[in-house]
């Protein structure tokens, strides 16, 4: 076995030590949150999904103002009627439009607001890449010269010799 294709397998094994180590980080810290039942964490992971009517940019689980109150109290009726995440989310679409959902739906023109920011930042990503890699191109080749190494150790003769 060559010392390349060694260096190679050593790469290959060190980027799979890395994803299995990704990967039982993020199970680890991945908590699921219950989907049925009546429990606090499930009120305000729904009610975190819902944008406050009174307020600006807070979601009905962080708001206190009576709208937000009235929300979650029909969270908790929904929930005590068995009713699933999406069918509560769903009521509260149907009754105020998606306007009421912090996060916008995936499909329709709401998709352009999750696929656009990384079409832009991968076209920046390119655009940089090709410009780096023509700045490089178009760099003149710098050779060091007998002039240049004789003005070096000029330099550093002329710095020796003074006194300190």
């Amino acid at each position: 076995m060559s010392a390349g294709e060694r260096v190679q397998r050593q790469r290959w094994w060190w980027w799979a030590l890395m994803g299995v180590a990704a990967v039982a980080l993020l199970m680890g810290a991945a908590r699921t949150t219950p989907t049925s039942g009546v429990s606090d964490e499930r009120l305000f992971q729904i009610a975190g999904q819902l944008k406050c009517q009174q307020c600006v940019g807070e979601s009905v689980a962080g708001s206190q103002s009576p709208s937000a109150v009235k929300f979650r109290e029909e969270i908790s009726s929904l929930m005590a009627q068995g009713r699933t995440d999406d069918e509560i989310l769903n009521h509260f679409v149907r009754n105020f439009g998606p306007e009421v959902l912090l996060t916008p739906p995936s499909s329709g023109i709401g998709g352009l607001v999750w696929v656009l920011p990384v079409v832009v930042a991968a076209g920046a990503g390119l655009l940089l890449a090709g410009t780096f890699r023509r700045w490089r191109a178009d760099a003149p080749a710098r050779h060091v010269t007998a002039e240049d190494l004789e003005r070096v150790a000029a330099a550093r003769r002329s710095r020796n010799d003074r006194p300190t």
